[in-house]
């Protein structure tokens, strides 16, 4: 059964626990970090996925649709959380994955495909085009009425359920924190993360994007959509801590830091969004950019289950 109002979503949420994390790395620099376990609020709708999929059903159900349709590449945290909500509240799941179908399924896909998600493959060429009029006519054409949530839960409705767990971290801290950090594909988890705290405090994304593009005017966009003005944006978006790119091999000293920051913390963290986060928190704090005795908030946005696809530490 779907969690039935955004209040029960906020009474899971202000239960997810606040970790205390001491690094060696931090040593000297006077700040505290602290991380909130997001990965742990759910075992399969993991981390930002869970927010940003919880707006996204209930439209679907109130809209009388039964079928949702997404898109993703071969180790998509996005299709993977919303292939298991699709098994477990009973919605007919189709995912569009970018490329040619391998004569073996990624990990993410075949957990996908076993809960019951129905596999489209499109050519890199044709997945360019995945917002395109034309495709979605002509999927609905092929497989009926849907409810379309965008690649990785990026719209209104996610930002809406991020904007939750921002409302979440105030309900907890009560204030008592600097500022608040989170890993950055789309922005929507930055966004609505930044429209649910204290507009005074801080939201900071780091993006995992080589070239940002667009992607300060896409958070931009969407902070707005969510009721909040420009005037008092307090959102930054920082996009020097990509390590090469969204996917690529980590460069040395990055693993190094992944490997570190594991033994240390006791915390795994997934390859292309909260390890490139944590390497920026870290890096940011041994150049002075926040006041000794500030207390920064990371967000565990989860996604662990990419971790088979990329390889040992």
């Amino acid at each position: 059964m779907l969690i039935d109002s955004a209040d029960a979503l906020l009474d899971i949420a202000v239960r997810v626990p606040v970790q205390r994390v001491e690094l060696d790395l931090l040593v000297g620099t006077g700040i505290e970090l602290l991380v909130r376990r997001d990965d742990l609020i759910d075992p399969q709708l993991s981390g930002n996925k869970f927010y940003k999929l919880f707006f996204n059903l209930q439209a679907a159900r109130e809209q009388g649709l039964n079928r949702l349709i997404s898109f993703g590449g071969a180790y998509s945290n996005h299709l993977h959380a919303l292939a298991a909500a699709g098994n477990r509240y009973g919605f007919q799941a189709l995912g569009v994955v970018r490329g040619e179908r391998p004569a073996q399924l990624s990990p993410t896909l075949s957990d996908a495909e076993a809960w019951g998600m129905q596999l489209v493959f499109l050519s890199r060429e044709e997945y360019r085009n995945k917002t395109d009029a034309e495709l979605i006519v002509a999927l609905r054409e092929q497989y009926g009425d849907f409810y379309l949530i965008p690649e990785g839960g990026a719209n209104l409705a996610g930002a809406r359920g991020m904007r939750l767990a921002g409302t979440a971290l105030e309900q907890q801290l009560k204030g008592d924190y600097t500022a608040v950090c989170v890993a950055c594909g789309t922005g929507t988890s930055l966004a609505g993360l930044a429209a649910g705290i204290d507009l005074a405090k801080p939201a900071i994304g780091f993006s995992v994007l080589k070239g940002a593009g667009d992607l300060g005017e896409v958070i931009a966009s969407t902070y707005r959509e969510l009721g909040a003005s420009d005037k008092s944006a307090n959102w930054r978006l920082i996009s020097g801590f990509h390590a090469g790119g969204y996917g690529k091999k980590h460069p040395q000293y990055l693993s190094q830091f992944w490997q570190d920051f594991e033994r240390e913390s006791g915390i795994a963290l997934d390859p292309i969004y909260t390890v490139k986060m944590f390497w920026g928190i870290v890096s940011l704090a041994r150049q002075g950019y926040w006041s000794r005795g500030s207390r920064i908030v990371a967000i565990h946005s989860g996604g662990l289950q990419g971790r088979r696809g990329f390889g040992s530490l």
